[in-house]
């Protein structure tokens, strides 16, 4: 497949757009060189119909201080390498399973990304700290998937509060995984913001999260890092952003200029998403059949929260709109951790 890529200073974007399947991935930074976020990571693997979509977004609290410098000079953390090396393992871990005809589970990527990190940590040990004490900390949300001419199913792995999800046009927007904090509710994990019960780590203690799926085609699977969901009102209002971006493009790059667009105008944070389009014509086909969603989804759960002032209001408003559109976001959502450690 050809991938075409535009990058700017700080944000970059990635499409290929074939019958049957489209990728796309968007990756900005807050701060110009120094993002936390590595950039997306989208696989297709052609004669077994199986990809990888993966996003990995860095700690920058436990994973703060710094590690070493490029070549060129640019001091990086902890949680910028822990990002990029979790990546990199994962990417490993895809190809040499697919060329080799293994198995994928939640503990061979569990062993895969603990390898990945200890190879980087024990370079610099001695340099460094003498402890692998939470050292390379990172989240990793990614969708190991297999699509067939009617159907997709997948394999969600995750670690941390980046998330996976499944976008039909029928249903909406649909999360996949289950952030690891203390509580599940997206509402409360927008504006509580609860510190992470799980991440990843060198030092091997954690756990990987894994759900299992499927759906008819066509739909969409997504990875996406807090950046894009995580500064929102309510969380319809991402499914908002990538349907309103879609519904204003007229190609897949043009859909991918306009989401940085729109998730650099309200984050606070770096935002990396990868995502998968399965049983689409082409470009206008996607757009065409998320239509109708796009329509109720601005007007049940966007335009209500517009022009609204008063605090006691938008709590209010908040709150009815996630009543009404939480039992479909969360139809998929597991109802336990079912990783292993």
């Amino acid at each position: 497949m050809r991938i075409l890529a535009t990058a700017t200073q700080q944000s970059a974007t990635w499409e290929s757009e074939s019958p049957w399947i489209s990728l796309l991935g968007v990756w900005t930074e807050k701060q110009m060189g120094h993002g936390e976020d590595a950039e997306p990571l989208f696989l297709h693997h052609r004669s077994s119909s199986s990809g990888l979509l993966g996003v990995f977004d860095g700690l920058g609290g436990s994973g703060g201080r710094l590690v070493g410098r490029t070549q060129d000079g640019e001091e990086r953390t902890s949680a910028w390498t822990a990002s990029r090396c979790a990546r990199a393992a994962s990417e490993e871990w895809f190809l040499y399973s697919t060329e080799h005809n293994v198995p994928r589970s939640p503990e061979s990527y569990r062993e895969s990304l603990i390898g990945g990190l200890r190879r980087v940590a024990g370079l610099r040990r001695s340099k460094v700290n003498n402890k692998l004490r939470r050292e390379l900390p990172t989240t990793a949300a990614v969708l190991d998937y297999r699509v067939a001419a009617d159907r997709v199913s997948w394999q969600c792995l995750w670690a941390g509060d980046s998330r996976c999800f499944l976008l039909v046009p029928d249903e909406g927007l649909q999360q996949l995984s289950r952030d690891d904090a203390e509580s599940a509710d997206a509402l409360v994990l927008l504006h509580q913001d609860p510190p992470m019960t799980n991440v990843v780590s060198a030092d091997g203690v954690f756990r990987i999260n894994g759900a299992w799926g499927e759906s008819p085609l066509p739909a969409i699977l997504l990875c996406a890092t807090d950046g894009f969901f995580g500064y929102l009102e309510t969380p319809a209002l991402f499914e908002h952003v990538l349907l309103d971006t879609m519904a204003r493009a007229d190609t897949l790059t043009a859909w991918a200029s306009l989401l940085t667009a729109a998730v650099a105008s309200y984050t606070g944070d770096d935002a990396t998403l990868a995502l998968a389009a399965f049983g689409f014509d082409d470009y206008a086909a996607i757009r065409d059949r998320f239509a109708a969603r796009a329509t109720t989804v601005q007007r049940e759960h966007h335009d209500p929260l517009s022009g609204l002032t008063e605090r006691a209001d938008i709590t209010a408003t908040r709150l009815r709109l996630w009543e009404l559109y939480r039992s479909g976001y969360e139809r998929r959502m597991p109802q336990g951790q079912e990783g292993q450690r």
